[in-house]
């Protein structure tokens, strides 16, 4: 009878230890604003974990296009930084369903701190005056159309990323108390993203501002996508 009793207490405490978690994590989710769906509001799991792992794909993308034109235009300024290249590589080896959404934003962080001197050095050098060769003009411009191509996909995951943040809710707002802690896990990519995309997009859609009035400078006109700039971004003269 007393082995009996010691499970029963065994099973109560592991039980109360179980509601604790979920209903601190549902605290802190709900602190991030993923504690209450605006609305009733259905939402199919794997539906959301697959427009979730389709939009950091996306983002990926995005940030690799950044990188390797970013290597581009540095090239074209007689520029090297070994940090631009590595981190596109490392975002390389993340593409693909072999990794996780928590993975490739975890990636995506990384990156940004990895080439934090990088940018700088790049910003710095868009002041200079001398005139590029009419090869590193060429170079210049081929890096200017990519980095065009990075913004706008970029941006362009906003909305979706969005619409998932109100999913989130729902789902959280919906789910049990044992749901909960897995349910966090389900929006926390998500929730990241809906934190750095927007920095993300008018951090480069500043630097492509100054790309191309450097290339006004540099009396630069054959720019790739740069109609496809004008009509997504505005005017970035």
């Amino acid at each position: 009878m007393k082995i009996g009793s010691n499970k029963i207490s065994f099973v109560c405490i592991s039980l109360s230890i179980a509601l604790t978690q979920a209903s601190t994590s549902y605290g802190q989710l709900n602190g991030l604003g993923f504690g209450k769906s605006s609305g009733t509001v259905t939402v199919d799991k794997g539906a959301f974990l697959k427009s979730t792992d389709e939009v950091t794909g996306n983002v990926l993308t995005a940030r690799i296009t950044f990188l390797e034109s970013k290597a581009t235009l540095m090239e074209a300024l007689g520029l090297k930084n070994d940090s631009v290249v590595k981190a596109s590589e490392a975002l390389r080896a993340k593409e693909g369903p072999t990794s996780s959404s928590d993975d490739k934003v975890a990636a995506l962080k990384d990156s940004s701190k990895t080439t934090a001197d990088a940018d700088k050095q790049f910003d710095a050098a868009l002041n200079q005056s001398n005139e590029l060769s009419a090869e590193s003009k060429a170079k210049f411009a081929q890096g200017t159309g990519k980095f065009i191509l990075g913004v706008i996909l970029e941006k362009e995951q906003i909305d979706t990323i969005q619409k998932l943040v109100e999913q989130g809710k729902a789902l959280s707002s919906s789910a049990n108390p044992f749901e909960k802690i897995k349910v966090i896990g389900l929006v926390k990519p998500v929730m990241t993203l809906s934190t750095i995309v927007p920095g993300d997009v008018a951090t480069g859609t500043s630097t492509l501002g100054k790309i191309m009035k450097f290339c006004k400078t540099q009396k630069i006109t054959e720019i790739p996508n740069s109609d496809k700039a004008t009509a997504s971004l505005g005017d970035l003269n």
